[in-house]
């Protein structure tokens, strides 16, 4: 991960032919990506006993109820801190749903899109490049403004002292980033109707 950051980042004092490729810089990060994912599903299934595997019932409880793992192959089981592992969503899920429990409903939902002609995103564009050439420019740009805008309503208090606060950032078809999020405000700060 280190070696692909190093090379895709931009320095103005040589000419980086990966960075200008257009399309193909959209297929060499895929690539990039599939062999760093590769290189982390490796380590992992590498190393189940350091992830000390054998307290998960589930794979247990399977083999109890008759199910046949000869026809499973080895089966390697993803920890919940590797990103989009079922694992990983459920313990999201419990924590988002701990976080109602705890300071109750969310009373905003907020969705923010990210805009290909922002002026940040068209200044970091070289002669002849679209936003959609750059993907890591458009990704960078949208996380400083999200993080903008949670300051503004966490910190700031715009809509009122915020008790809790949840998003989640997502991809539209087009490549363009989006994000989710729930607010939750204190009681004195609610709107009541």
């Amino acid at each position: 991960m280190q070696f692909y950051s190093f090379y895709l980042q931009d320095r103005h004092h040589h000419f980086n032919a990966i960075l200008r490729s257009c399309h193909l810089f959209q297929e060499f990060l895929v690539d990039a990506y599939a062999q760093i994912e590769q290189g982390r599903l490796r380590f992992i299934q590498c190393n189940q006993a350091t992830f000390r595997v054998e307290l998960y019932q589930g794979l247990a409880d399977a083999a109890i109820n008759g199910t046949d793992l000869n026809h499973v192959g080895s089966p390697s089981i993803l920890p919940s801190s590797f990103i989009g592992s079922p694992r990983h969503m459920s313990q999201l899920y419990h924590d988002g749903m701990a976080i109602v429990r705890a300071v109750g409903k969310p009373d905003l939902f907020i969705t923010m899109t990210c805009n290909p002609q922002w002026q940040d995103i068209l200044g970091g564009l070289k002669p002849g490049q679209t936003p959609q050439d750059l993907p890591d420019i458009v990704a960078r740009v949208f996380k400083l403004k999200l993080k903008a805008l949670l300051s503004d309503i966490i910190e700031k208090n715009v809509f009122g002292i915020t008790a809790a606060h949840i998003h989640v950032i997502k991809f539209q078809k087009r490549g363009l980033l989006h994000v989710h999020i729930l607010i939750v405000l204190c009681p004195e700060d609610k709107c009541h109707e």
